[in-house]
């Protein structure tokens, strides 16, 4: 089975040296074992911001073995909805979460579950799609170098 990873997903799974984070990189293996392991354009584009270059980037994301995929005009729209909606009953400016939409929208459309920190960003709006959340013993290791 496809697995779509989070921004905050491939963030945890590289250390502050750019080498990767092995207690990260064992649940990843883990589910790699059950199908291909995918970031959308905008997880590249978030993921970017920890990155010198985008060689170093593309380096990473090849080591790892993930694929990357397109956002199509489905999973664009839906993610425009899902934020009006957010928008509409929340009443408030916050912007920052469009991203998440985005990633939500596209493991929606393409039916691939999620794995996130971070559900509370996709339950409500895309409900769905099937997360895959670290435990907290899992997270432990993750948050060690989270920032996204």
């Amino acid at each position: 089975m496809t697995t779509f990873l989070d921004t905050n997903i491939v963030i945890a799974l590289i250390d502050e040296g750019h080498t990767f984070n092995p207690a990260a990189v064992m649940r990843f293996e883990e589910l790699k074992a059950d199908g291909p392991m995918i970031v959308s354009d905008i997880v590249y584009c978030e993921v970017s911001v920890a990155m010198d270059s985008r060689e170093e980037l593309d380096e990473v994301i090849s080591a790892l073995g993930i694929d990357r995929i397109p956002s199509g005009d489905e999973s664009l729209f839906r993610a425009g909805k899902a934020f009006k909606r957010y928008k509409d009953e929340n009443k408030g400016p916050k912007l920052g979460v469009l991203p998440d939409f985005l990633i939500g929208a596209l493991a929606d459309a393409e039916g691939i579950r999620l794995w996130t920190t971070n559900s509370k960003d996709y339950v409500k709006y895309f409900p769905d799609v099937e997360l895959i959340v670290p435990s907290r013993e899992e997270y432990q290791g993750l948050a060690t170098t989270q920032n996204a």
